[in-house]
């Protein structure tokens, strides 16, 4: 019996102490590493930067490059989705 209960408090010792120091060694291992590089901008993505248009139905800013547009009335409209675009075909 008295194994058991020194078993126990052994493991338990060791639960406590690994999670006080689990912490400690990942901020340690996380300041030691490099930084990771900047992504990089692969031809098949569309640009970060630039002009967004937004959404007339449901406001979201979207790219141009990746937005579904549509022509109403000669005007072309850029929207977040078809969804969006089938509402305001609904409307339109």
């Amino acid at each position: 019996m008295r194994f058991l209960l020194s078993l126990f408090a052994i493991l338990a010792a060791f639960l406590l102490l690994r999670s006080l120091l689990e912490p400690l060694v990942k901020a340690i291992v996380a300041w030691l590493a490099p930084a990771p590089p900047p992504p990089s901008q692969t031809p098949g993505e569309p640009r970060t930067a630039g002009e967004l248009k937004k959404d007339p139905v449901c406001g979201t800013f979207v790219s141009p490059e990746v937005a579904v547009t549509q022509t109403f009335h000669g005007q072309v409209i850029h929207f977040c989705s078809q969804k969006c675009r089938d509402e305001y075909a609904r409307k339109a």
